[in-house]
């Protein structure tokens, strides 16, 4: 589902920017077309992409950039291997404990990363605004989903199981068992009292 379907600029925070050393060797974790991946190596990084999409990632490839055709909750990296990460909404597509306890693994202490999730308003305002009932019924599934995972460890099946929102208090619980610990927190504007995307800044330790 195509977050273009509602417009969610008003609910960002575009001041918020990754910052990593000339040099550093970061991973940008759902990568999408490069768009990050391209600043970080305007930078100065050495930046590595990783995605489940073979097109976006052959579109990178001609750009020149290193990518890597891989599930986050299996990356086939060396553990302790990077300096820092860049994750922007890729997590809520994940199995997110799995994904968490991968990136706690690759990265080196100290390591910093930037993380932006969809919160439980992203969702709540797909049920209330979207604008054709296919976009309700996909915020109803994603709410539905988050549920079922927080209560059975598991996601659904298929497509069913296909979004989980992030919740503050799961995050903390993930950060605190793969060894990360938060740095900076942020919300963008809420809706009906929600966050719609949440941003931590944390170190691995």
């Amino acid at each position: 589902m195509s977050a273009e379907s509602l417009d969610w600029e008003p609910y960002t925070l575009p001041e918020i920017r990754a910052q990593f050393p000339a040099g550093s060797r970061v991973i940008d974790v759902g990568c999408g077309n490069g768009v990050e991946l391209k600043q970080l190596v305007k930078c100065g990084c050495i930046g590595i992409g990783l995605d489940v999409d073979a097109d976006t990632l052959t579109e990178c490839r001609r750009s020149g950039l290193s990518v890597v055709l891989a599930r986050a909750e299996s990356m086939p990296l060396r553990a302790k291997s990077f300096d820092g990460l860049i994750c922007t909404v890729a997590v809520p597509y994940t199995d997110e404990s799995l994904t968490m306890r991968e990136i706690g693994r690759i990265l080196k202490p100290g390591a910093r990363a930037y993380f932006c999730y969809h919160g439980f308003g992203y969702f709540l305002r797909y049920v209330f605004l979207g604008p054709t009932l296919k976009m309700r019924f996909y915020g109803a599934r994603s709410m539905l989903s988050t549920w079922f995972y927080r209560l059975a460890g598991r996601r659904l099946a298929g497509f069913w199981g296909d979004t989980l929102y992030q919740t503050e208090a799961a995050l903390q619980k993930y950060y605190a068992r793969d060894g990360l610990k938060t740095l900076q927190k942020a919300n963008g504007r809420t809706f009906l009292g929600f966050p719609v995307f949440m941003y931590h800044t944390v170190e691995r330790i």
